[in-house]
C-alpha cells in the first residue's frame, strides 16, 4: 500500500514538471523499476499512467485548443504515426535490447535540449522540424519518458515561440501521440492497472497546477529545469544498466 501512496505523490511532481516544461517521466520510470517491474512493464505502466498530465495542463488554455489543433495538425499526424512503429517495435524487440539502448534515447534527449533556438524561419527549419518531430512520435511509443524535451527542443528552433506557446504546443502533441500508443499498450496485456491508476490521479493533479504555472516562470529556469531532469535521469540509467 506504502509504494502505492509513495508513486501516487512522485505523479504530482511529475504531473506538476511536465505541466510546466515536459520530461519529468523520467523521474517516474525508475520509481517503477524500483518496485521491482520489468523495464518493459515499467514503461508501458509510466506512459499509461502519465498521460493526463498533458491533458490537464491544457485546462488553463482551453479556449485556444481549436486553434492549436488547427495549426498543428500536421505536425501531431507525423508524430502518431511515430508512435505507432514505435509502439509495435516496443512489444517485438527482447527486453534487455530495450534495457540497453534506453539511456542513450534519453541521454539524446536531454542533449536535443541544448540546440540553440535561430530565428530562421524557412523551409529547411520546417522539414527538420517535421522529422525530428516524427522522430519524437517514434520514440514516445518505443519508450516515452523524455518526448517532451525533444519536441520542445525541435519547436523551440523557431524563437518566436514564447515559453508559453512552446509548452501548450507540447501538451497537445505529447498528449495525442501518447492516447494512439496507449490503446496499443492497453491491448499488450503488460500494463501495472493498480500503479497506472496512483500515477494517473498524481499526474493529472500536477498537471493541473504545472499548467497554470507555465507562463509565469523565465526562460532560463524553464531550459534549466528540463536539461537537469533529463540528465540526471539518464545517468542514473546508465548506472543501473551499464555500472551495477
Amino acid at each position: 500500500m506504502l509504494e502505492y501512496i509513495f508513486v501516487f505523490f512522485v505523479a504530482i511532481l511529475v504531473g506538476a514538471i511536465n505541466g510546466v516544461a515536459g520530461g519529468a517521466s523520467v523521474i517516474s520510470y525508475p520509481v517503477l523499476l524500483a518496485t521491482g517491474m520489468p523495464p518493459v512493464t515499467a514503461a508501458i505502466t509510466n506512459a499509461l499512467g502519465v498521460t493526463p498530465a498533458n491533458f490537464f495542463a491544457l485546462i488553463s488554455v482551453r479556449h485556444q485548443m481549436r486553434a492549436f489543433l488547427r495549426e498543428y495538425r500536421q505536425l501531431i499526424t507525423i508524430s502518431i504515426a511515430g508512435s505507432i512503429i514505435g509502439a509495435v517495435l516496443l512489444l517485438s524487440v527482447p527486453p534487455r535490447v530495450f534495457e540497453m539502448i534506453v539511456p542513450f534515447l534519453l541521454l539524446f534527449a536531454s542533449f536535443s535540449f541544448l540546440i540553440r533556438p535561430k530565428p530562421d524561419r524557412g523551409r529547411h527549419q520546417r522539414l527538420v522540424e517535421k522529422i525530428t518531430i516524427g522522430a519524437s512520435g517514434f520514440y514516445c511509443g518505443y519508450f516515452g519518458p523524455g518526448q517532451g524535451v525533444i519536441v520542445i527542443a525541435a519547436l523551440a528552433r523557431d524563437a518566436a515561440r514564447d515559453p508559453k506557446t512552446l509548452n501548450t504546443i507540447k501538451n497537445v502533441i505529447v498528449g495525442w501521440t501518447s492516447i494512439i500508443s496507449n490503446i496499443i499498450y492497453v491491448f499488450s496485456g503488460r500494463a501495472q492497472w493498480s500503479f497506472v491508476i496512483a500515477l494517473a490521479l498524481g499526474a493529472s493533479i500536477g498537471g493541473g497546477v504545472g499548467g497554470l504555472w507555465a507562463g509565469r516562470i523565465s526562460p532560463a529556469f524553464y531550459r534549466a529545469l528540463i536539461i537537469t531532469v533529463g540528465f540526471g535521469a539518464s545517468l542514473w540509467l546508465f548506472h543501473r544498466y551499464y555500472l551495477a
